[in-house]
Parts: structure tokens; C-alpha cells; sequence
């Protein structure tokens, strides 16, 4: 079961009626795996002291996007569609010291067309459909993530805030919860599955 349930406000308080409503710059340590059975997890995760958020269904939609030229990362576009909001993610991710880093750029809509104009430029590459539980300790955030067509995830996001070390503690995590996972994701959601058949902007 579900621990204490806690608010996590998604949007800016000061939305507004544009179409665009704000934008929000954030820069995460990830570790990411397969996960056979929840269970252990929400135990650990009560055991942290980790307080229940909220369960709900996502949409991810990714977009062609050309190579970053680095030979080093990834970089990525998607418009997320949840709680009957849509968000515009702009990212850049990479692997290293067997973590992911992640280093994005949200916009948060007004006009659910401009998922019609981001179609028709520049292609639909993948959907994601996900049911997600979100669990939150201070600058961490726990993902228990059912899948389509890729099964149970566990993701740990740890947000970077300026006072913790966020290294130390993607360390502490990945030993914690390592026992209970399978292997281990590199990359994104968006690699896992098959591509949209709509691949090219019309």
C-alpha cells in the first residue's frame, strides 16, 4: 500500500492563459532498470521515509530530433500529456559513472494545437503509454512505472539543488534498490520501443 500521500504541485502557480505558460530548467542524476515486482521497493521506499505522491497515466510523444554531434549524448524532444495538461520537454542526456545525467528544459501549454504544429515540422518518432506511482523524498523523486510494451521500470530522478550532493546519493540509492532490480536502462523510454509509424513530418 501506498505510504502518506503529499502534494506535488506540477505547474507553476502562476499560470496564465497563454499558450505558452512558463518554463522551468532542471538538471537531474537518474538511475533507471527493470523491475520485477514493486513490492520490495515500496517497503524500501517506506523504510526511507519517502512520502506517496500520486499515481497517474502518462502520454509521451517523441520527436525526430538530429544528432547532438557530440558522439556523447542524446539529445530529445517530447510533449508529455497528463492530468489533461500538456508540457513540452526539451532535454539532453548522457551516461556516465553509471548514471544517467539530464539537463532539461520544460514548457508548460495552454493550446493542446501546438502537439498539431511539433506533428507536422518534425515527425513523430515514439508513444510512450505509462501508468506512473510517484513517490518523493526531499530532492529525490522514486518512478514506479507500468510500461506499455516494456513492462515494470524504477527510475530514480535526484534533482540537483545546490546544497546536497547528488552524486552521493545516486550511489546510495543504486545500492539500496540494486538487490530488487533487473538490468539496468540506458537512455530513455523512447529507445525501448518500436518507432511511430508516422517517423516523418508530412
Amino acid at each position: 500500500m501506498p505510504g502518506p500521500r503529499i502534494n506535488l504541485h506540477p505547474y507553476p502557480r502562476s499560470l496564465t492563459d497563454e499558450r505558452v505558460l512558463g518554463m522551468d530548467q532542471r538538471q537531474n542524476r537518474e538511475v533507471k532498470a527493470y523491475c520485477p515486482d514493486f513490492a520490495p521497493i515500496r517497503r524500501l521506499l517506506g523504510e526511507l521515509d519517502a512520502a506517496f505522491v500520486e499515481i497517474k497515466e502518462q502520454v509521451d510523444f517523441y520527436y525526430n530530433q538530429p544528432e547532438s554531434g557530440d558522439g556523447e549524448g542524446t539529445r530529445r524532444l517530447k510533449l508529455r500529456v497528463e492530468h489533461g495538461q500538456h508540457q513540452i520537454i526539451y532535454y539532453y542526456d548522457r551516461q556516465e559513472n553509471g548514471a544517467r545525467s539530464s539537463q532539461f528544459q520544460l514548457w508548460y501549454l495552454g493550446d493542446p494545437q501546438i502537439k498539431d504544429v511539433l506533428d507536422a515540422a518534425l515527425g513523430i518518432r515514439a508513444v510512450v503509454h505509462k501508468n506512473r506511482e510517484l513517490w518523493r523524498k526531499d530532492n529525490a523523486i522514486f518512478n514506479l512505472d507500468s510500461v506499455e510494451d516494456i513492462g515494470h521500470v524504477f527510475e530514480v530522478e535526484v534533482q540537483h539543488d545546490g546544497v546536497r550532493d547528488i552524486e552521493a546519493q545516486v550511489q546510495e540509492y543504486r545500492r539500496i534498490f540494486r538487490p530488487y532490480l533487473g538490468a539496468i536502462i540506458e537512455g530513455s523510454n523512447e529507445d525501448l520501443i518500436p518507432p511511430s509509424p508516422s517517423t516523418h513530418p508530412h
